[in-house]
């Protein structure tokens, strides 16, 4: 099988070359030969086939225990459980640009597969670029980081050295996968975009077209990056979601360029404004991906999510300045059809908080680049690696989510064009009233820092003109059918006729509860350290935690010592939960780590550390966090993933449009 996935592997390189000249060549006749086109088409999706096979062929080594293969060796051994034999696919360099490769085909497939209503200039650079990010991948794959290597040693290993302790965990079977799709899929936009400047079919079409893989890939990316953050809170055990590490920058910086394109690009669909901000905004997003692919690759930044340091980030730099070479220069050749049809009239209109709203994303987006460069730049100009910590992005990029917040409730009530003031006095009276109170409340509660009054003053006045906008659709929605307006019925109506601006309500809906859960949390948390024997109480916020004994666990992959904590409760005394932190040492790496006891609730999270034993046996030093609200930063980012597969989602054609297109296919053919 090793051999079936080296073939495999290279032949989906060959086949992914011919895909970007050939594409090329046919793009650039005067005249499209339609069996081209398709022969283009039939290309791209046996890339995928090929790539696939590669995929299988690791992983069956893998399943199979092959220490033959050095990658196989470094990452697996015979004790580890199976599914972290399939992580461990991914768990280093070699396996993880193997299955970047797989994904970006399966998309590039995906859109070869819809792809034969497109308008026909469009579809042969669209294949050439669409196989040219393949063929980047696959290159660094074949020559560089191939995963089908053989050790250099003449004997066969009996075992392995095994998969990273850190990586032993179930979340991470699905949050590199999920976040590799986000990545993978925002090559889609960029192949829409360039093959329509390199075409010279620069009508709205490919807006159209692209906006639901751009949405696609960034509802992968927004679950990847949270499902990065639950995984970080349950298994490095500091108690956290979100460090600001490097490499959880990298891929929070195209999710933030994606946001800023999926809002402006309704400016140029409906109004032919911002055409070429949206080609920048393209490019700059799949460039970040490319950047933060180099960011975890070359070593240049320390992080625990980076992988090891290796001599190959000179290929994705070069390949960087390419993409926005080609770019700007498709850009200035085309710079009389990228002119806007109107221009913004008002700073009371839609097109200008959108505007805004893109300005403050990519503000947010230069201050995370920052904060992730300035220790490179730091080093190279006065020979001092200097780094800026937690305070530095919390200071800078809380305002501009506040301002971001705001947005979201101001954006949807102003119309298109110029608003009324009067009518958006009236529309902002209660919701701005609303906020103040609740504010006013909260301080009287005992809530006085600045930060959270303003954080939920703004997300109850982004909830009230999201309820208004509710309201106000299923009122006209009552005077359409004639039904009540709140009935059930008259809201799945009114779902049904108006799905995208309702499902984009939801995702806002989602970034509320998320913001409320991360004020909390931040704002609210309470952290203790402290040293129990057995018998012992430690009492915490309304928990008493009283030490019951030690248990040593002996596993086949690692050895345990598990500390039985007791939780009761302050109120009565009675038995709420026993929790089980441990603390973990793998033979085979040499490594100890901790595992977390964690005692979710919709009021808070009750997190449990085991830090050590003393040397006597006898007593066990622990830290505590109370983290509230925090499950619902969980439920928010479901809320944002379900509002993103509402709105990508298409819905099924009449039977009558089905046959005209099907009609209109046949003529083209």
């Amino acid at each position: 099988m090793i051999e079936f996935g080296q073939f495999a592997l290279c032949l989906g390189w060959l086949l992914a070359l011919v895909g970007v000249v050939f594409g090329a060549y046919v793009g650039a006749k005067a005249s499209s030969v339609l069996s081209h086109i398709e022969l283009l088409r039939r290309v791209t999706i046996a890339t995928a086939i090929c790539l696939g096979c590669a995929l299988i062929g690791l992983g069956y080594g893998f399943v199979t225990n092959d220490y033959s293969i050095q990658y196989i060796w470094q990452y697996s051994n015979r004790d580890m459980p199976w599914i972290y034999k399939i992580t461990a696919i991914w768990g280093g360099m070699d396996g993880s640009m193997l299955l970047w490769c797989f994904l970006v085909a399966v998309f590039c497939a995906l859109v070869a597969k819809s792809s034969v209503t497109y308008p026909r200039p469009l579809r042969p650079w669209l294949y050439s670029f669409l196989n040219s990010s393949t063929l980047f991948f696959t290159t660094i794959t074949l020559f560089l980081t191939n995963p089908f290597r053989y050790l250099k040693s003449p004997v066969v290993m009996p075992d392995g050295n095994g998969l990273n302790p850190l990586l032993q965990n179930e979340y991470m079977a699905i949050h590199p996968p999920m976040l590799y799709l986000g990545f993978t899929g925002l090559a889609i936009p960029y192949a829409f975009c360039m093959a329509a400047l390199c075409s010279g079919h620069m009508s709205n079409d490919w807006i159209r077209l692209t906006r639901r893989w751009t949405l696609v890939a960034w509802t992968f990316l927004t679950a990847g990056i949270v499902l990065g953050g639950h995984w970080a809170y349950l298994e490095l055990g500091w108690g956290g979601f979100w460090a600001w590490d490097p490499v959880e920058n990298a891929s929070f910086l195209p999710w933030l360029t994606a946001t800023a394109f999926l809002h402006s690009v309704m400016v140029q669909e409906r109004k032919g404004m911002l055409k070429v901000w949206n080609i920048f905004l393209i490019v700059l997003t799949y460039a970040l991906t490319v950047f933060g692919t180099f960011l975890t690759r070359s070593g240049l930044v320390q992080s625990v999510h980076a992988f090891a340091s290796t001599d190959i980030g000179w290929v994705f730099l070069t390949y960087l300045a390419a993409i926005i070479l080609v770019a700007v220069g498709m850009v200035i050749y085309r710079r009389a059809d990228l002119k806007p049809e109107r221009t913004i009239e008002s700073f009371l209109s839609r097109e200008a908080v959108f505007l805004l709203n893109n300005l403050v994303l990519l503000s947010i987006c230069f201050a995370v680049l920052w904060g992730v460069m300035f220790p490179v730049f730091s080093e190279a100009f006065t020979g001092v690696k200097q780094t800026v910590g937690i305070p530095f992005f919390n200071a800078v990029n809380v305002p501009l989510f506040l301002v971001l917040v705001a947005l979201m409730g101001i954006g949807p009530v102003i119309a298109w064009k110029r608003s009324n003031p009067r009518f958006l006095a009236r529309s902002f009276a209660v919701p701005l009233l609303g906020a103040f109170v609740v504010s006013v409340a909260l301080v009287w509660a005992g809530i006085t820092d600045f930060y959270p009054v303003l954080s939920y003053g703004i997300c109850f006045f982004t909830l009230m003109t999201i309820l208004g906008e509710l309201q106000r659709g299923l009122k006209a929605q009552s005077g359409t059918t004639g039904k009540v307006a709140f009935a059930p019925t008259t809201l799945l109506a009114l779902l049904r006729r108006h799905r995208v601006k309702y499902g984009a309500h939801l995702i806002h809906f989602g970034v509320l509860v998320m913001t409320v859960a991360i004020t909390a949390s931040m704002a609210h948390k309470i952290e203790r350290e402290f040293t129990l024997a057995p018998g012992e109480r430690f009492v915490v916020g309304r928990f008493s935690l009283e030490l019951s004994e030690f248990h040593q666990e002996n596993l086949p992959n690692y050895e345990a010592i598990q500390a039985h904590v007791n939780v009761r409760s302050l109120k009565d005394d009675s038995l709420l939960e026993v929790m089980a932190p441990e603390l973990r040492f793998y033979p085979k790496n040499k490594e100890t780590t901790t595992e977390v006891a964690l005692r979710m609730g919709q009021r808070e999270d009750l997190y449990l550390i085991l830090a050590g034993i003393d040397e006597s046996g006898a007593k066990a030093s622990m830290k505590v966090f109370i983290n509230p609200l925090q499950v619902w930063l969980w439920y928010g980012a479901i809320i944002m993933v379900l509002g993103g597969i509402v709105v990508a989602v298409p819905v099924a054609k009449p039977v009558t449009e089905r046959v005209n297109e099907m009609e209109n296919v046949a003529r083209a053919i």
